[in-house]
């Protein structure tokens, strides 16, 4: 339970695949900058798991980081106080009913995509049947994504967390963990079906997405990111990119804004999803009126 960003945003990239794409060694990711006469604001859009042997910490990124006296993330889960709280809020939000199954709230197809791509991860059903859909989608994502060696204690978050607590700088959060796990728990019963099921399909039908996506992350390239990360969510499960993405943009916009407002220097690092397109917290920002530096 200790690395429930990386499964929030897994589940936002639907699913991940085989190694087909050869992965930059070194990136160069994207990096913005927004300010007025007493505050600076850095955003970075960051990849929540990543190959342990990615080289990302570029001069600019480490420059604004270590500039910046405040370090904002989505949500605590770095945090080792707050690891033993993830396990109720996990349960209370991604558990069954007593005597409710996952093969009993789903379709027969999704039932069958479920027994083929189980142990292809190292898991069974019966493993998943007390978890919800949205659950299991994630915890499925999660186990395949790692046996193509992506690791999430090599992802952005959990390198720069304690970075900044080592480094005495304010730790702060868009969300609480329990609003994470909320936004899942909150789904429609026939979303979370959905998500399931598409994720299920991708593993089979779709190798390489997550290596495609760190490409693009490593490349700079915000319309590609925007494509993979948010292009078929968008299309295919609307009420869920709109919990997951828009109205969450919306909101740290907001919050981004009464910094703004403020004095200081802040380092803003959230998933790479949440930052392109016209849905995006940059362009959200540009059309309010503010002047953002970057791409």
């Amino acid at each position: 339970m200790t690395s429930l960003s990386a499964w929030v945003r897994t589940t936002a990239l639907a699913a991940a695949g085989s190694v087909l794409l050869a992965t930059p060694a070194l990136a160069d990711p994207s990096i913005w900058h927004l300010s007025d006469e007493d505050s600076d604001i850095y955003v970075f859009g960051t990849v929540h798991i990543l190959r342990p042997d990615v080289v990302w910490r570029t001069e600019d990124v480490m420059a604004a980081f270590e500039a910046s006296e405040t370090v904002y993330f989505e949500a605590p889960v770095n945090d080792p106080a707050e690891a033993a709280a993830m396990v109720p809020l996990v349960q209370r939000y991604g558990f069954n009913p007593a005597g409710e199954t996952l093969t009993s709230r789903i379709s027969d197809n999704g039932a069958a995509l479920l027994e083929r791509i189980a142990p292809r991860v190292g898991l069974t059903t019966a493993m998943l049947e007390p978890l919800r859909p949205w659950l299991a989608s994630v915890t499925i994502t999660l186990q395949y994504i790692s046996a193509q060696g992506y690791d999430p204690q090599s992802g952005v978050e959990a390198t720069l967390w304690p970075m900044a607590n080592e480094a005495g700088k304010t730790l702060a959060y868009f969300e609480t963990i329990e609003e994470q796990l909320g936004f899942f728990g909150g789904l429609p019963e026939e979303v979370e079906n959905v998500m399931l099921e598409q994720t299920l399909e991708r593993i089979e039908e779709a190798p390489g997405m997550l290596d495609g996506l760190v490409t693009a992350w490593a490349e700079g390239d915000q319309a590609m990111i925007d494509e993979l990360m948010n292009g078929d969510f968008r299309d295919e499960s609307p009420e869920v990119h709109d919990i997951i993405i828009v109205q969450r943009n919306a909101r740290w916009v907001d919050d981004i804004e009464e910094l703004l407002a403020g004095s200081g220097t802040v380092f803003i690092a959230v998933g790479a999803g949440h930052l392109p397109g016209d849905e995006g917290v940059i362009a959200m920002l540009r059309a309010r009126g503010h002047t953002v530096e970057g791409p």
